[in-house]
């Protein structure tokens, strides 16, 4: 793996300052075998609580945009990460797809306002490590941007029962000296399947895999499988049935109506050669 690249050095030092005051991911409590948490689920009673797993007291990352720093225009603040309130989930893919709801900002300039994901190995926090990197076109409407990792040579796989730490940040005036960063944060982790899972998911199609994926507490596996199936069928009522629900179960209902945007990441997007 390489070290950070230097067009991303104003949002490393945003990520150590996460990790100094929210404890970062090498303190991380792993979950529980997410296998016992399923058995313990009646199998016709889907799961209410994603938070069932544990982070380190005083580590809750941030999923808010919350108030705005310096130029920044203000509505900037209405940043939200699909995720659960304690900003961990669980994944059994090696490309997982983050979703993100970015406001309409007025009278914005793409060329003041940058957008960036970053997913970062803080296992060592003497020798952070930059996974993957992606520049995010800024959308003029707001909507629900879908970020998923690419499936090609020049990113690692993720390892099994690995955490790492995902940043989306909007960056105002980033060509400054001091650009002003509002950041979210958080983590995921990918776990391996039990034989019986696997089993089940290689029988079904996406569309009923959701269910599995929620029963097995797989946030980024059902959310990802949703958006993605809404994208091709928008007018579904059974697939936006779920994403509604899934969304009000993390207390996220006010992001149900925003619409899913489609873009494609440009391909310089992935991590430097070593």
């Amino acid at each position: 793996m390489m070290i950070l690249r230097k067009s991303s050095l104003a949002l490393l030092s945003l990520s150590m300052a996460f990790s100094v005051a929210f404890g970062g991911s090498a303190g991380f409590t792993n979950p529980a075998n997410p296998g016992s948490v399923s058995r313990a689920i009646a199998q016709t009673q889907l799961p209410t609580d994603w938070n069932v797993f544990e982070t380190p007291e005083g580590a809750p990352g941030r999923r808010i945009g919350g108030g705005t720093r310096g130029n920044c225009p203000k509505n900037a603040s209405g940043i939200l990460a699909l995720v659960p309130e304690n900003n961990l989930g669980l994944t059994l893919s090696n490309t997982p797809t983050f979703l993100f709801y970015v406001p309409k900002i007025d009278d914005a300039n793409p060329e003041q306002i940058e957008m960036e994901f970053l997913l970062v190995d803080e296992s060592d926090l003497q020798n952070t490590q930059e996974i993957y990197q992606q520049r995010v076109p800024l959308p003029t409407g707001g909507g629900t941007i879908a970020l998923t990792l690419p499936d090609n040579e020049n990113l690692p796989p993720l390892q099994v029962n690995q955490v790492y730490s995902w940043y989306f940040s909007v960056i105002c005036n980033p060509k400054s000296s001091e650009p002003s960063i509002l950041s979210l944060g958080g983590w995921i982790k990918r776990i391996e399947p039990s034989p019986t899972v696997t089993r089940e998911l290689e029988q079904l199609t996406s569309r009923d895999r959701i269910a599995i994926y929620e029963r097995e507490l797989l946030w980024f596996d059902a959310i990802g499988t949703l958006a993605q199936l809404l994208q091709e069928n928008s007018n579904d009522a059974f697939l936006r049935t779920k994403w509604n629900a899934l969304l009000e179960a993390v207390n996220l209902s006010e992001v149900t109506q925003a619409p899913l945007l489609n873009w494609e990441p440009e391909q310089t997007s992935t991590r430097d050669q070593p």
